[in-house]
């Protein structure tokens, strides 16, 4: 597990997306826990580091795709953890809305994720725990959310992010809405902009350190 900022580190053992871990207010949070295959790593990588983090008492999904979010449902039942998601990525793995284009129908059929029984659903923005916030950014998928934790801005999918912290679109076939994602884009650059990011976290860049805070 490697430390980013203060009470705030990266997953090193999960499979597909990257991951983190916060820990602050008495609560910890995994951001993003990954595949499948990569839960045994996972779940040894966060009992070895519990004494500094504490233990698990959330897990938080920026979006249902199975390389964030399929280990999210056994980490649930092994961790006792609550598990938050966009409701509308949780109509979308419980079949209740279908995707939009063509690819992500394909996507959700070879990719199956389990929808964790009893999380809890996000709209509007707000707070996971004292310090973490939640964002919309929907796009990517219907139900996209970001997350930030002190300096830190968790992006997910919702852009590509370059090593100076500066954000675009995303690829656009894995969107579920071009527009909608274009504008999510937008929300994080103006979040960046404001002075309140030290460090963006996203899916499959690396952690990158915002220009204005590298200077």
């Amino acid at each position: 597990m490697r430390l980013i900022a203060d009470d705030c580190y990266e997953l090193e053992q999960q499979k597909g997306s990257h991951g983190f871990v916060v820990s602050g207010a008495g609560r910890t949070a995994v951001i993003d826990p990954g595949m499948s295959s990569g839960f045994d790593g996972v779940i040894a990588e966060l009992r070895a580091n519990e004494a500094r983090t504490g233990p698990v008492t959330d897990i938080v999904l920026t979006h249902y795709d199975a390389d964030h979010a399929q280990a999210a449902q056994r980490l649930q039942e092994v961790l006792g953890a609550t598990v938050w998601i966009g409701a509308e990525d949780a109509d979308v793995l419980r079949g209740r809305t279908k995707p939009k284009t063509l690819f992500r129908k394909v996507l959700q059929r070879v990719a199956r994720v389990p929808f964790p029984e009893g999380a809890r659903e996000l709209s509007g923005s707000g707070e996971i725990f004292p310090g973490l916030e939640y964002l919309p950014t929907p796009g990517h998928t219907p139900g996209h959310y970001a997350y930030q934790w002190r300096g830190v801005l968790f992006s997910g999918d919702a852009a590509r992010v370059s090593a100076d912290g500066r954000v675009r679109n995303f690829y656009g076939v894995l969107n579920n809405d071009r527009q909608g994602a274009s504008r999510s884009v937008g929300v994080l650059a103006e979040r960046i902009g404001s002075g309140t990011v030290d460090w963006v976290c996203s899916g499959h860049n690396a952690v990158a350190r915002t220009a204005a805070r590298s200077s």
